[in-house]
């Protein structure tokens, strides 16, 4: 099965219901993009993957910076664009995706367990080449006691949507952030408000914040 398909499929059927809790993440989200921003020296030009309906863009924006969006699912960047008419946002592949120049940050509040880990790794070597010197990367993803990779049920919205999840531990993906090239500058954890106890993996977030 295709996870690329599947996934632009399933974030098309999705984003009616990421609009409408929009102003529900508001301020979860705005304390997250601003603890990011103060590691930013270099510059203000963003790089937002997976940007969904772009509210981490809108944030970002409100905060002085130039933003490029970017994400899968065309339902998505249809919010997305209309919600920020200053910013580029693109629909399409990451990996496949062809930047306008280099970022002095790039943001990923929910991205790297979208792919296998061979795949994940390939995604942080892209994303070193498109940062500027110095330029600083946000990781976001749910902590996992076990590391593992397959399909699983997506609970945290409506339907029975199943997506492809790596399930990082806090150790290994450490090692694969080192192993890139990247050097840690930060990292804290959350309890992500979206969390449903059917899936107690998803209790708790984690993030790094890691410099090129």
């Amino acid at each position: 099965m295709n996870y690329i398909s599947v996934h632009s499929q399933l974030y098309d059927n999705l984003a009616k219901e990421y609009e409408e809790k929009v102003n529900s993440r508001k301020e979860y989200n705005r304390s997250l993009v601003l603890r990011f921003t103060k590691f930013i020296k270099t510059g203000k030009k963003v790089l937002d993957v997976g940007c969904a309906v772009g509210l981490d863009t809108s944030i970002f924006i409100s905060n002085g910076f130039t933003v490029t969006g970017i994400d899968l699912s065309k339902e998505m960047v249809k919010f997305a664009k209309a919600r920020n008419p200053a910013a580029v946002v693109i629909r399409g592949d990451f990996l496949k995706t062809n930047f306008d120049g280099t970022f002095d940050a790039i943001f990923a509040q929910s991205f790297i367990h979208l792919f296998p880990k061979a795949d994940a790794m390939e995604v942080l070597k892209k994303m070193k080449t498109l940062l500027k010197p110095n330029g600083v990367v946000y990781i976001g993803t749910s902590k996992s006691n076990e590391s593992r990779e397959d399909w699983f049920e997506k609970t945290d919205y409506s339907g029975n949507h199943k997506r492809f999840k790596k399930y990082w531990t806090k150790d290994e993906l450490r090692q694969v952030l080192l192993d890139s090239g990247f050097k840690v500058l930060d990292y804290f954890e959350i309890d992500d408000i979206l969390y449903d106890s059917r899936n107690p993996l998803d209790k708790v977030r984690m993030v790094f914040i890691v410099k090129n």
